[in-house]
């Protein structure tokens, strides 16, 4: 298998965005460790969860290849289960759209060794990418905001 796209329970865009990668596979998977790093509160987990199985759904509906791991299918971290379905489908390139947890983003560069090639791609949630961002806003220490009447 040559592409593979990973989508976050966030990063559920409609299908044009799905369409316009064309990945032989999306990877998706419902994780303990992302539910639980921070307290989230329990009806938020649950909107999220039922969010993706429905956004599964519809990637089907649309023939689009998905693997999908529902919460109590394994006790892997998100990165062990990644890497042993990348290894066992011999996935060669690897994509996913901007990850706004830099911890968690870190963990998936770290996947890199066991692909030939992972990308990083402009998410279709922000207007602009992170660099702009930064080139529009001047550097400093921390925000300041002029108080008005």
């Amino acid at each position: 298998m040559n592409n593979m796209h990973v989508i976050l329970g966030n990063q559920l865009f409609p299908i044009k965005y799905i369409k316009q990668i064309k990945p032989e596979i999306v990877f998706m998977r419902e994780d303990l460790g992302l539910c639980t790093y921070e307290k989230h509160h329990k009806h938020k987990i649950i909107l999220f969860l039922s969010a993706m199985r429905s956004y599964r759904d519809e990637l089907k509906k649309n023939n689009i290849n998905v693997h999908y791991e529902e919460l109590s299918d394994n006790t892997d971290t998100y990165k062990e289960s990644l890497i042993k379905f990348i290894q066992s489908k011999r996935v060669k390139n690897v994509s996913f759209w901007l990850i706004e947890d830099k911890w968690f983003k870190k963990e998936i560069w770290n996947i890199g060794k066991h692909v030939h090639e992972i990308k990083e791609l402009k998410s279709p949630m922000f207007l602009t990418d992170r660099a702009d961002f930064l080139d529009m806003c001047p550097t400093r220490k921390s925000p300041k905001y002029k108080m008005t009447d």
